[in-house]
């Protein structure tokens, strides 16, 4: 969080110091400001209005804008931001909306990883004495004006932010198969560049920003109670702390930076395991050693021998009688063999036979090759957001349609989805369980769709030998 969430914080925990953000306004000096790169943009939704996008984003823009200017004492910020960027999301799918905020945290962690290739890059060019490592920290402010749970209701919003957040902490821990490549190359001492450290973080602006629920208020109440006595200036401070982030529009603010990771001498580690042996021109067999003068012997004949060892075909056979088949079992050999057998092949054969709630009428297939945590969150509820297309009223961005009087496209909607996800925790299936239980905590958290949305997985290492898919596939069940 540069330029918004790191000014944010200046002011919520500072009364006296105030922050000038020059990415917002110009500075207060008789030089020039820097010219300012402030970019808009839209997910486009064809289904829905757009008229007003670019007039939320000058808004949002305009409120942040003041904001920083209220609290601006000085000319210069060392933790300002040259960029920032505006982006509006018009899609009333609640699902959607989960989706596109973890397609920009995808695209964020791909920029800050993008950077270090190219600083890296530039090392390898110019040298470590002709260019300096920069670091990367950008922003991007994404509103979301048009779903009226997440305008209307901040416990909500809070919640489902909160809930995003929780989900990327817990993926720290889970068994990628993209953290197992990495490990590889760090063993087997292939990674030529430095690691460095890509971070992305997620912070909320609300309109409503602090409503508390009747359960929150009375807790509240009762610790008030039992302290007796009320701090004024702790109370304004908490005031002021709000309105720093009652935003005119449901926003997500989302930084990434993207660092060198500092320079350090490892300790000298013991050699330990096997030892590369030496070759023929590092023995020296002129010190007495028996063994080496022996190995250095090699005389014209051993070398003829090696030579027609290593240069015999294998389509030279002795035996006449069977020619023909040494010939194609020869050929075969040296074909390399590709199978047309692909893992969505697999998992629907294996589905067909093994899981009993399968309806070829009313089931879908779909298959990702993410590998990364953020793109399969991003794919999961894109698929979500699909079926809630179907199943949310018409015109109505909060409810679902009757189950009285269901419209055609409900009763035409495929109510359960097998996404197969072949390079995603394909090595274990415990990062696969607690990954669809965060999916399904987030899904919990939309009050239109949380209760009639279940998740479950099939893993080729499951517990449970009537959930062993040959491929990782990720179930979402619609009870609608």
């Amino acid at each position: 969080m540069a330029v918004i969430s790191v000014s944010f914080l200046v002011l919520l925990w500072s009364t006296s110091t105030a922050v000038l953000v020059d990415a917002f306004i110009p500075l207060l000096s008789s030089t020039p400001s820097k010219s300012t790169r402030l970019f808009y943009d839209i997910q486009r939704d064809s289904s829905q209005p757009s008229d007003n996008v670019w007039s939320v984003l000058s808004n949002t823009e305009r409120w942040i804008s003041n904001t920083l200017a209220d609290a601006q004492t000085g000319t210069s910020n060392p933790l300002s931001r040259k960029e920032v960027s505006y982006v509006c999301e018009t899609s009333r799918d609640p699902a959607m909306i989960l989706a596109n905020i973890f397609r920009k945290v995808k695209e964020a962690r791909e920029m800050g990883e993008s950077h270090a290739q190219d600083q890296e890059a530039l090392i390898d060019e110019h040298g470590e004495d002709k260019h300096n490592r920069v670091t990367l920290r950008q922003t991007q402010v994404l509103v979301i004006p048009t779903n009226e749970e997440l305008n209307q209701s901040f416990p909500v919003f809070d919640t489902v932010i909160n809930a995003i957040n929780q989900a990327r902490k817990a993926a720290r821990e889970l068994v990628t198969d993209h953290s197992l490549e990495k490990l590889d190359d760090q063993l087997y001492g292939e990674e030529e560049d430095r690691d460095w450290v890509v971070s992305v973080s997620c912070a909320h602006l609300h309109p409503k920003y602090g409503d508390k629920t009747p359960e929150q208020e009375l807790k509240e109440m009762q610790e008030e109670e039992e302290q007796g006595e009320v701090d004024l200036n702790l109370e304004m401070y908490k005031k002021q702390r709000l309105l720093a982030r009652q935003s005119p529009y449901p926003s997500v603010v989302i930084e990434v930076r993207s660092m060198a990771p500092p320079k350090y001498t490892p300790p000298p580690l013991p050699q330990r395991g096997p030892v590369a042996p030496q070759s023929i021109n590092e023995i020296d067999a002129d010190k007495g050693d028996s063994d080496a003068s022996e190995s250095t012997n090699i005389d014209a004949d051993f070398v003829n021998q090696l030579e027609a060892l290593f240069s015999k075909s294998s389509l030279d056979s002795g035996d006449s009688a069977n020619e023909e088949g040494d010939f194609y079992e020869s050929i075969g050999s040296h074909i390399e063999t590709l199978s047309t057998v692909t893992p969505l092949m697999v998992a629907q054969t294996w589905i067909d036979q093994n899981d009993c709630f399968f309806d070829m009428t009313q089931c879908s297939f779909t298959v990702s090759d993410a590998t990364h945590v953020d793109e399969a969150y991003e794919f999961l509820f894109t698929n979500l957001g699909m079926q809630t297309s179907h199943f949310l009223a018409e015109g109505n961005s909060s409810g679902l349609e009757s189950e009285e009087t269901p419209p055609p496209a409900i009763r035409d909607a495929q109510k359960r989805q097998y996404m197969v996800m072949p390079h995603f925790l394909s090595s274990s299936a415990t990062s696969l369980e607690k990954f669809t239980k965060q999916a399904q905590r987030i899904i919990r958290t939309l009050p239109s769709v949380g209760s009639k949305v279940d998740l479950t997985s099939f893993h080729p290492e499951d517990v449970d030998a009537q959930k062993r898919c040959p491929v990782p596939v990720i179930v979402l069940q619609w009870n609608a």
